[in-house]
């Protein structure tokens, strides 16, 4: 299909759904739900591709607010991933939810995108099949890699995923490997006036955080160590019999985050032993970094430079003046420096089973 046939159909099959992706934003930017509590977002998404046509799975492999959707037959089989979970003090107002990454627009675009390329195939009498997965807990870097470990995104010959930027383009190299862990300590609880009975459960954590801050010197220094104390007692008064503290180590590759994760345990075995305490520690989820694909960047990259970047019409212009912004915006497409990215994504993980094309516009 010549670039310039291509380009109608897509555009009028994207327009035929444009005005039902702005409600289902419109809508999930209202509910604004945590990672796996995304009940309205994810049933909204799921009706809507249900209505058009889809099969929908959902939830999928158990996972409450996580489902499949598809439709066609044969291959190749593409998959588009959204997202929908909301973050914390990220809303309107102090203190309330909110999208700070966009994930609105994460969930709604490839459910419409998704729609519009069904309507494209059944025109032309293509073959294949269109495959959503709606995503959760995105934020928390857990939703796909528990969608990944039962079994999704195998099904695919490849996959796309996009998130909104300050320029439009491809970076095939991705983000950091990371892993998410928690550190338990148990101690016994004593009156402050009498603290030698006790045994400090948040001087345990407190001493591990010491030993982190101390192993910082010597990780590579493309590797980060995050850290908060989330529970540390509940009065100075009382020793605290318990506390918990929470861990990111990320690294350039799964095997220097496996390396660094093993010296920060040790350092909270140590900080146990050194307290008299006990310690129990738990990995919450991991992410890979990316499998790069050439082939998939630059049949992205080719797409996003013949559709071009998006213009604002003059609502988007009223809109950045009344909140005192100006914005500047070039329908050109930038590739990729191919550095790898300090930020991680669960999107990653997926690139390991399916090649992944991710864009931003």
């Amino acid at each position: 299909m010549r670039a310039r046939v291509k380009k109608e159909k897509v555009e009028r099959g994207v327009r035929g759904e444009a005005g039902r992706a702005r409600e289902l934003a419109r809508q999930i930017h209202g509910w604004a739900e945590p990672a796996f509590k995304e009940v309205n977002s994810a049933g909204a998404l799921a009706a809507y591709l249900e209505e058009r046509g889809f099969d929908v799975e959902f939830p999928f492999r158990k996972i409450p607010t996580a489902f499949r959707a598809s439709w066609g037959k044969g291959k190749p089989a593409i998959g588009m991933l959204g997202e929908y979970d909301a973050l914390p003090n990220c809303g309107p107002s102090e203190g309330e939810w909110g999208h700070g990454c966009g994930h609105h627009l994460l969930g709604a675009a490839p459910a419409a995108g998704a729609v519009a390329a069904k309507v494209i195939l059944e025109e032309t009498g293509g073959k294949g099949r269109i495959v959503y997965y709606g995503c959760p807990a995105e934020e928390t870097l857990a939703g796909k890699v528990y969608m990944a470990r039962d079994g999704g995104f195998r099904d695919l010959d490849a996959c796309l995923a996009w998130h909104p930027g300050s320029s439009s383009g491809v970076n095939n190299a991705g983000g950091s490997s990371l892993d998410s862990m928690v550190y338990e300590f148990f101690g016994r609880t004593a009156h402050g006036a009498s603290a030698h009975a006790g045994r400090s459960a948040l001087d345990g954590a407190v001493l591990m955080d010491v030993a982190a801050n101390y192993l910082r010197e010597h990780v590579p220094e493309n590797v980060r160590i995050h850290s908060v104390i989330r529970d540390g007692g509940d009065a100075p008064n009382v020793v605290p019999a318990y506390a918990k503290i929470w861990y990111y180590v990320r690294g350039k590759d799964r095997k220097q985050v496996d390396e660094v994760r093993e010296r920060l345990t040790a350092c909270a075995r140590g900080a146990a032993e050194a307290t008299g305490t006990e310690m129990k520690w738990q990995r919450l989820t991991g992410v890979y970094e990316r499998l790069p694909s050439d082939s998939m960047c630059a049949m992205t990259m080719g797409n996003l430079e013949l559709f071009g970047g998006p213009q604002p019409n003059r609502k988007d212009r009223e809109r950045l003046a009344e909140i005192g912004q100006e914005g500047t915006f070039s329908r050109g497409v930038e590739e990729g420096t191919g550095n790898q990215g300090r930020g991680s994504s669960d999107e990653d993980n997926v690139s390991w089973l399916a090649p992944l094309g991710r864009f931003q516009v």
